[in-house]
């Protein structure tokens, strides 16, 4: 059976809306800074989270080698797409930012990113 190619243009116009609303419905951090694999010069004196909508930061863990180190992170209800935590007491040394959040369909997200502290960094 072969299908013409109106029904094909139709099928496939379909199918490109359905990928293009599951995509828009997923939280996604667009940006942080430190980014993800910088290297920075100096300890930073805080961590900025862009999301790409409101979102509920549920979850922050700024983990140096084998240690949290402090953040000044607290979880609340209010939705965001822009989070700046302090993050005091940073030093030279490889760190990994763990976070979980709620988005605006109700799902959490978690990932994590990873950036060093390197007084040498070119």
């Amino acid at each position: 059976m072969r299908i013409s190619t109106p029904i094909r243009a139709i099928l496939a116009t379909s199918l490109a809306l359905l990928f293009t609303v599951s995509v828009l419905a997923h939280t996604a951090l667009k940006e942080a800074v430190p980014a993800d694999g910088t290297a920075v010069k100096v300890a930073p004196a805080h961590i900025d989270l862009l999301f790409n909508g409101p979102v509920r930061l549920i979850k922050l863990e700024l983990m140096g080698v084998g240690h949290e180190m402090p953040t000044s992170f607290e979880a609340n209800d209010e939705a965001m797409a822009n989070f700046r935590l302090e993050t005091p007491g940073m030093h030279p040394g490889a760190f990994t930012v763990n976070w979980a959040v709620i988005g605006a369909d109700g799902h959490t997200v978690t990932n994590s990113y990873s950036f060093t502290v390197d007084p040498n960094a070119p």
